[in-house]
């Protein structure tokens, strides 16, 4: 299986927030910043996993992204389809 640059940022990305957001929320740009992913892609990333529902995103002071489910219950799966689309076998 072939993962696209984008998928492979987006578990880069959802594995840096799990490290550094704890409990609190974390902004795309600190995500960018700690994983080196240039932060239009992080900010476009960051919205479809949101959608996805493998974020939680809050506006304002404080505001940022946290992970929607603990670390342990979002699947290498999830983050695939939350890019990619439905995973479909042939």
């Amino acid at each position: 299986m072939r993962l696209s640059s984008l998928t492979d940022y987006a578990i880069v990305m959802l594995s840096a927030a799990a490290r550094l957001g704890g409990d609190g929320h974390v902004s795309a740009a600190a995500l960018a910043e700690q994983t080196g992913v240039p932060l239009p892609t992080a900010q476009k990333l960051m919205g479809r996993l949101a959608a996805a529902g493998l974020l939680e995103s809050s506006r304002g002071t404080g505001g940022g992204f946290r992970l929607a489910r603990a670390p342990e219950r979002i699947s290498v799966a999830d983050i695939i389809e939350a890019v990619e689309g439905p995973i479909a076998m042939t």
